[in-house]
C-alpha cells in the first residue's frame, strides 16, 4: 500500500470525526459556491432582460447563451462585430479545453484569441456605455465591476440610443465628357 493510501486509511479509521468534520466543510463551501454563481446568473439575467427591453429587443434573448453576447454587441456596435466576438468566445472556450492535451500551439492560440477578446471586450464596454448615454467612467465601471453596472444599467435611469452607423462616402461624381458635335 503506498503511503497515500495508508495516510487516508489511517486517518479514516483513526479519527472519523476528523474526516466528516472535513467532508462537512468541502459540502458547505461547494453549496455557497454553487448558490452565489446561481444568483450572479440571475442578476445578469434580470439585467441584460431590462436592458434589452429598453433597447426594443425581445427580452428573452437574454436567457440564451451566446446569443445574448451577440445581441449585446449588437446593440453597442454593430452586426459584424457581434458575430466576430461570439465565434471568438466559442473558439477560445475550445481550445483553452484543447490546451490541457500539451499542444503549445494550441495553448498559444487560446492566449492569442484571449488577448483579442479583452481588447475587444474594453471596446465594447465603451460603445455600450455610449449606446446608453453614458461617458468614460461608465466605461471603466463596465469593465472593472461589470455585474454592477450591468444592474445600474438595466435597472436604473439610462436611456437607449442608437449608436449611428458608419455612412459610406457618397460616390464620387463621374467627370463630365465633352461631346463631339455629330454632323
Amino acid at each position: 500500500m503506498n503511503n497515500f493510501l495508508y495516510g487516508f486509511y489511517y486517518v479514516f479509521y483513526n479519527n472519523p470525526a476528523e474526516i466528516t468534520m472535513s467532508l462537512f466543510i468541502m459540502t458547505f463551501v461547494t453549496t455557497i459556491v454553487c448558490f452565489s454563481c446561481l444568483l450572479e446568473w440571475a442578476l445578469m439575467t434580470l439585467a441584460r432582460w431590462k436592458m434589452y427591453e429598453k433597447a426594443g429587443e425581445p427580452s428573452w434573448k437574454a436567457l440564451i447563451p451566446f446569443y445574448n453576447n451577440y445581441t449585446e454587441v449588437k446593440l453597442a456596435w454593430n452586426k459584424d462585430w457581434a458575430l466576430v466576438y461570439v465565434i471568438s468566445l466559442a473558439a477560445c472556450i475550445l481550445f483553452s479545453g484543447l490546451a490541457a492535451t500539451g499542444s503549445v500551439v494550441i495553448s498559444v492560440l487560446a492566449a492569442l484569441i484571449s488577448i483579442f477578446l479583452v481588447v475587444i471586450h474594453i471596446i465594447f464596454c465603451v460603445k455600450l456605455s455610449k449606446a446608453f448615454g453614458h461617458k468614460g467612467g461608465w466605461a471603466v465601471g463596465l469593465i472593472f465591476l461589470n455585474e454592477i453596472f450591468y444592474l445600474m444599467i438595466g435597472l436604473g435611469k439610462s436611456q437607449y440610443t442608437k449608436p449611428a452607423e458608419p455612412v459610406a462616402p457618397a460616390p464620387a461624381p463621374a467627370p463630365a465628357t465633352e461631346e463631339a458635335p455629330k454632323a
